[in-house]
């Protein structure tokens, strides 16, 4: 009778770590998720907010259009082994580094840029984000007061290296 209760007691215990060790490997996940897209909307709030006080000043100056936002889309020519995490990761990643290389336009008059010169800063530029490095094609690129880019992002195979 009481090793008939000892094995009750330790499966429900057994079952009861279980349990929570899967919970707490579920909810890990969906915390790494959250916080990727928190930090995301806090470069976009921190763009926007530099985008308006750029605005507010280039008003103030003159009335000509000016660059006051760079906005980015990614395209993945295969999500080939990619998780949802992995994919916003690399467009976080493409999407800090363009308005990283894209900066110095911020506050020019848009009549005076170079058209053709935006896609050449970005065409074969490299990303690497999730250990993978990928390559960055301007797929499209529409400039007014906002430059909007939409780029192909291609994952670079790795090459065997000879030792």
């Amino acid at each position: 009778m009481k090793s008939g209760l000892y094995r009750v007691v330790a499966g429900l215990l057994l079952g009861i770590l279980l349990g929570a060790a899967g919970t707490n490997i579920l909810i890990g996940q969906q915390i790494d998720k959250l916080s990727l897209q928190n930090k995301t909307l806090q470069n976009q709030l921190a763009d926007t907010q530099r985008e308006l006080q750029k605005l507010k000043q280039s008003s103030h100056k003159q009335k000509k259009k000016t660059v006051i936002s760079i906005e980015t889309y990614l395209i993945l020519t295969s999500r080939e082994g990619l998780t949802d995490y992995d994919e916003l990761k690399l467009k976080s990643e493409a999407n800090d580094k363009v308005k990283q290389w894209l900066e110095p336009l911020i506050g020019q008059e848009v009549a005076e840029l170079d058209i053709l010169w935006i896609p050449n800063i970005l065409d074969n530029r490299e990303v690497e984000a999730n250990g993978n490095l990928y390559r960055l094609k301007s797929h499209l690129v529409v400039i007014d007061e906002k430059i909007t880019v939409y780029l192909k992002a291609t994952q670079i195979k790795n090459e065997a290296k000879v030792s």
